[in-house]
């Protein structure tokens, strides 16, 4: 095998290897004990209490239970002593 068949074989496992890979995951992640939701047109506001995580901007937050119960992703949020308030969030 030559180093250019070799190195186009080498190429075509690795694109294939990465194409399997698990998609991306957000940013940041937290977990909430409860929390809510708000409407806020096509998307929603998310209110968390009893939370704990790191991450200010695409974030991915789970709820255990409320209102708001699941799993959510969150363009942004702000986290203050176990409080979170979301924007932008969607129900995953």
């Amino acid at each position: 095998m030559t180093l250019r068949r070799f190195a186009a074989a080498a190429g075509a496992a690795l694109l294939a290897v990465s194409l399997a890979a698990a998609p991306a995951r957000a940013d940041g992640f937290h977990e909430c004990f409860s929390g809510t939701r708000t409407p806020d047109g096509e998307y929603y506001k998310l209110s968390g209490w009893g939370c704990a995580g790191g991450g200010y901007y695409q974030v991915t937050v789970v709820v255990m239970v409320g209102d708001a119960a699941g799993t959510h992703s969150c363009t942004s949020v702000f986290s203050w002593h176990g409080d979170l308030s979301g924007d932008r969030c969607r129900l995953t």
